[in-house]
Order: structure tokens, then C-alpha cells, then sequence
């Protein structure tokens, strides 16, 4: 008897310290503007779409993506927020890291398909989210906004150069990752193994973007 009795406490024990199941946080907001294609402020706070980015001011593509998704959540329209589970509530300048769907319509997943990038998940080093997957399927099959039409792979000039045309750096290593020309340090140091004339070609070749 006291044996079953202390198993029983065990047991009891056990499922006691077990943490109980987490869901997704999911709420309404009202959209006061757009900043960008991939940043709203609204009556809870300025968001931050998760997993896209899309193009900043003054870059190609940044009205394109303004006017898009602005023409799916206009001001003064009601939007869903939705945290997912275990992903970080604010980003490094305070906003608010949200999907952000109207009308069963995933924002940001209309975003990549436009021309936006799929970005800041597990591949980047960020946090994983549940929509990554898809998200990350579509910026494959679709060309971000103002790119270069080149898919091509083009073969080094010599061990540490690319061709002027192309001069992505594609390396395998223990990871396929592309370096760009322009804000990568580690660009002049990588040998590459292929060359492209643009990052979407670099992507459908089976890169992903170095972390900088």
C-alpha cells in the first residue's frame, strides 16, 4: 500500500511541474498607416510583419509595397495580430512582431509574392516561425521587386572573383550561403564555387543570404 501510495505521489509530482500547453496570442487592431510594406502602426502599436522585408524608403520597390499593402488593410480597417508561440513580442526598436491577416488574407505572405523577401526566420538566425516554410516557398518562385531577370550561374574568374556581370559569391561549404558585393564583410574573403547576377538567382539556385 505505501508503495503504490508514493507512486502515485510521484506521478503526481511529475505532472505537476509540467508547463502547460501555450497557444498562439491572436488579437484585433485598427490600421492607422502604413510606414513601409512590411511596418504598420495601428491603435495597439506600431507592428512589424513577421518573416518579410520589403523594401525601406528610397530603395526600388518601396512605394510598390507601400501602395500593396495598403490597398489590402487601408487605414481604418481592422486587421488580426497573431503572436506565435515561443517567437519574441518586440524586435530591437520596440515594435511589435505580428502576422498580420485581414479577411483570412496573410499580409506578409501577399507581400513575398509580390516582390518582398522572406527573411529574419531560423535561416537568418532568428526566431522560426510557423508560416517560415511557405513563406520561404514562395520567395523562390517569385523575383523581388526591381531585380535583376539573370538566374544564370556563371562560373568564377578565378579562385576568389566573379565576373563583373555577376558578382554574387555562391558558397557550399557546410552551408549554401550568397554574399553580396555591398554591406557583407565577408565578401572579398569568400572563394566562391558559382557566381550570379542576382540574389533571386542565387535563391533558386538553393542559396540563402549571408547573416550581416
Amino acid at each position: 500500500m505505501r508503495t503504490w501510495l508514493a507512486a502515485t505521489a510521484a506521478v503526481a509530482a511529475s505532472l505537476a511541474v509540467v508547463p502547460a500547453a501555450r497557444a498562439d496570442s491572436t488579437v484585433t487592431a485598427t490600421v492607422d498607416h502604413w510606414s513601409d510594406g512590411d511596418t504598420v502602426v495601428t491603435d495597439l502599436g506600431t507592428v512589424r510583419l513577421i518573416g518579410v522585408n520589403a523594401p525601406d524608403m528610397e530603395e526600388c520597390g518601396y512605394t510598390k509595397a507601400t501602395k500593396l499593402a495598403e490597398a489590402l488593410a487601408p487605414e481604418g480597417s481592422t486587421v488580426t495580430l497573431t503572436l506565435p508561440d515561443s517567437h519574441d513580442d518586440t524586435d530591437a526598436y520596440g515594435r511589435l512582431l505580428r502576422y498580420v491577416d485581414i479577411g483570412g488574407v496573410d499580409v506578409g505572405l501577399q507581400q513575398i509574392r509580390k516582390g518582398s523577401q522572406a527573411k529574419y526566420d531560423s535561416t537568418d538566425g532568428y526566431d522560426n516561425h510557423p508560416r517560415q516554410m511557405r513563406y520561404r516557398r514562395q520567395d523562390i518562385k517569385h523575383r523581388d521587386y526591381c531585380a535583376n531577370h539573370d538566374l544564370r550561374s556563371y562560373r568564377p574568374i578565378s579562385t576568389s572573383s566573379c565576373p563583373k556581370k555577376a558578382p554574387i559569391k555562391g558558397n557550399r561549404g557546410d552551408e549554401w550561403i550568397y554574399h553580396l558585393p555591398k554591406g557583407d564583410p565577408f565578401y572579398r574573403m569568400t572563394n566562391p564555387e558559382e557566381c550570379f547576377a542576382s540574389a533571386d538567382g542565387a535563391k533558386k539556385a538553393g542559396y540563402r543570404a549571408a547573416l550581416v
